[in-house]
Formats: structure tokens, C-alpha cells, sequence
């Protein structure tokens, strides 16, 4: 009887709105905020055609002059090679332009030499033109030319970091904690849309005496219930997370560099699967308290602001239901939030299964009320 509340389970969240908004969310969620944040810092540091005096440059940001100074030595120096770097999805990589893109980054740099840009709107609506003309997505874009400065200013210290990860964490390892920060965001607020009518939608099908007064056992009929709601959502998780480490193949294939290919799914498992955990076994409760899922999707929301504070993980921190941990660093440097971490991700799948536990006794006691209520409707009734 487990195994087929299971499968009901699964087989209505599949065909409900809520899976679709999960997946939506999800996604959306991972492509704008961790491929985005990906793609603008880019994975291994190529070297710049053009580099700064990096005297001072902590404190001083970005000018107009530098964006000229920067484009204009870059530009000789792809005209004198040949190439220009191009940025594809989450890889940088330089490319042979042709002689027609050639002749006009030749006349990109007279143009520069015989103008002067008064606003950085001039400056961007120039440069816009040479990307366009060499087809795109190069440093010269609007969205990269800012980051493509940074990167040339400080890519000595980004090399060695870079170098660190790719021996301590061979790379997916240092992004899977990145991606399950940004993750673990999303999905701790959005399961609650999935698991918040999960034991109170029976009541708008008139299905309460039915399944009050059957003879399944409460215990089967909730974790019948919850493992169906956790395993469409892990489903999804795992979907996405094969999604990133496929793109990191790539990667590897492009540089040559090795990868950790349970990387991802590792950070998923530890620490996305015990909040998703938490989430359903929560949501469970309030609606079961109150007899509505809108409260627990309100509660949680307010929890799910309170969680989102610190980026970094401070203590053991046994109130937050999800990890932030959003920098891309060395195992070394990451080993001192280990233990705590840990100990959290304990603590909250503890906290699921207490929370499961009296989803089902809270269950049982609202099916013995309605299953007495029943049989005195039965009795007047004769």
C-alpha cells in the first residue's frame, strides 16, 4: 500500500501546477543566477592581451578612460595576432577572425585615435558596433567589457586561485558548493508550493470520509505522501544538476582540465536533499495545524527571509534551513566551515524526520476524529 501511494503520489505532482512552477523557477533561478555569474567571471583566467599597472588599483574603480585605454590596446593586440577572445556559454576562448573583421578592427583603431568619447553612452554605443562586426559575445560587449577590465587588472591573483581549485577541488567540486548555494535558494522557497496542499487537497474533492475511514494505516498514507513529494522535487534537483556538470564537460574538453563529475551531485545530495527534506516535513505540519496550505507557504516565506541572511556560514547556525556559501575557493580555505556545515545538515534532517513524525500523528488524530465523526452520522442516519 506504501509503494502505490508513492506512485499516486508522483503521478498527480507530475500533472499538477505546482511541479510547473518548481521547474520554472528552477531553472530560471540557475541560468540568470549561477550560469549568469558564471558566464560575467568566466571558470579558468585567460590571459589579457592587455594588463593594467596594477599599482593601486584596489582602490581605484573602473573609468571611462580606463574602458578606452583597455579597448583600444586590446584591439591592437587582436589585430596583430589574428584572434579575438570570445566568450561561449561558460567558456573563454580565442578565435581566428577573418580578414573582412581584421579590416575593421583597423578602422575601429583610427577611429579611436582621432575621437574623444565624452560620455561612457558614446563609448558603449562604438564599442557595441566593433562586437557586433567581429559576431559577438567578446570582450568588446557591453555586458563584458566591464568584467574583461577587472579580469586583466587582477589576473595573476585569479590564476593562482584558479590553479589551487583545479588541484584541491578539481574545479566542480569549488562550483558545486557555489551551485548549491544558489540552488538551495531557490528550491527551499519554491518546494513549498509542491508540499503545501499535499495533505488538504483532498477536502476540495469531497475524498475526507474515504480516506479518514480506510483501513491504510496513517504512518503509510503520510510517508507514502512525502516520499513521493521529495523524490519529484530531488527528480528536478538531479535534472538540473546533470544539466551543469554536462556544461563543465565541456569545459574539461575545451582546456584539457580534469573534472570531479560527482562534484555537483555531491553538494546537491549533502546539502539540497536534507532542506528539501525539511521543507516538505514543515509544510506538512502548518497545514495539518491550521487545515490550509496558504499559511505555510506565508510561514515559510518569512522563515525563508530570516535563512537568507549571512553568506557564509558562521557557527553552526541550527535556526537556517539552507547553506550560503556563495565564493568560489580552494578546498583549503573552505575546510574551516566543514564541521559546521555538516552539523547542520544533520541537525535539519533530524529536524525532518521529528517534523514527519508528528505530521503523522497530527494525521492519525484528525483521521480518528472524522472516522468517530462518520459513524455517528452513520448511526443517525438508520
Amino acid at each position: 500500500m506504501l509503494r502505490k501511494i508513492f506512485l499516486k503520489q508522483i503521478k498527480e505532482q507530475t500533472k499538477s501546477l505546482s511541479i510547473l512552477i518548481l521547474i520554472v523557477a528552477i531553472f530560471l533561478f540557475y541560468y540568470t543566477q549561477f550560469i549568469g555569474d558564471v558566464k560575467r567571471d568566466g571558470i579558468k583566467p585567460i590571459p589579457p592581451r592587455f594588463k593594467y599597472n596594477t599599482v593601486d588599483e584596489t582602490i581605484r574603480g573602473v573609468t571611462l578612460e580606463d574602458h578606452i585605454e583597455y579597448a583600444y590596446n586590446t584591439m591592437k593586440a587582436d589585430y596583430n595576432s589574428g584572434d579575438t577572445l570570445r566568450i561561449k556559454g561558460i567558456n573563454m576562448l580565442y578565435e581566428k577572425i577573418n580578414e573582412e573583421q581584421r579590416k575593421i578592427l583597423e578602422e575601429a583603431i583610427k577611429e579611436m585615435e582621432d575621437i574623444s568619447f565624452q560620455t561612457i553612452d558614446e563609448y558603449y554605443e562604438f564599442i557595441y558596433r566593433v562586437d557586433k562586426a567581429l559576431g559577438g559575445n567578446t570582450v568588446y560587449s557591453n555586458e563584458n567589457n566591464f568584467s574583461s577590465i577587472i579580469r586583466s587588472r587582477y589576473y595573476d591573483e585569479e590564476i593562482e586561485i584558479y590553479n589551487a581549485i583545479l588541484k584541491e577541488d578539481k574545479v566542480t567540486d569549488a562550483y558545486g558548493r557555489l551551485f548549491a548555494d544558489y540552488i538551495g535558494i531557490a528550491i527551499s522557497f519554491f518546494t513549498v508550493f509542491v508540499t503545501a496542499f499535499t495533505l488538504t487537497k483532498d477536502k476540495r474533492y469531497n475524498c475526507n470520509e474515504l480516506i479518514y475511514t480506510t483501513s491504510v494505516p496513517s504512518y503509510k498514507y503520510v510517508l507514502g505522501k512525502y516520499l513521493g513529494d521529495i523524490t519529484i522535487t530531488i527528480l528536478i534537483l538531479f535534472l538540473v544538476t546533470g544539466h551543469v556538470t554536462w556544461l563543465f564537460h565541456g569545459f574539461s574538453k575545451l582546456t584539457g582540465d580534469t573534472i570531479s563529475y560527482g562534484g555537483f551531485f555531491k553538494y546537491s545530495i549533502v546539502w539540497i536533499i536534507p532542506t528539501i527534506m525539511f521543507v516538505t516535513s514543515l509544510s506538512y505540519v502548518i497545514q495539518l495545524v491550521f487545515n490550509n496550505g496558504i499559511v505555510s507557504i506565508i510561514a515559510q516565506f518569512f522563515y525563508w527571509l530570516y535563512s537568507m541572511r549571512n553568506l557564509l556560514p558562521q557557527g553552526i547556525q541550527p535556526t537556517k534551513y539552507f547553506i550560503r556559501f556563495n565564493r568560489v575557493i580552494p578546498y583549503s580555505q573552505f575546510q574551516p566551515f566543514i564541521k559546521n556545515i555538516c552539523l547542520n545538515r544533520i541537525l535539519f534532517t533530524i529536524f525532518s524526520l521529528i517534523l514527519l513524525f508528528i505530521a503523522i500523528k497530527l494525521w492519525d488524530r484528525k483521521r480518528g476524529e472524522m472516522s468517530n465523526g462518520f459513524k455517528i452520522r452513520q448511526k443517525d442516519t438508520l
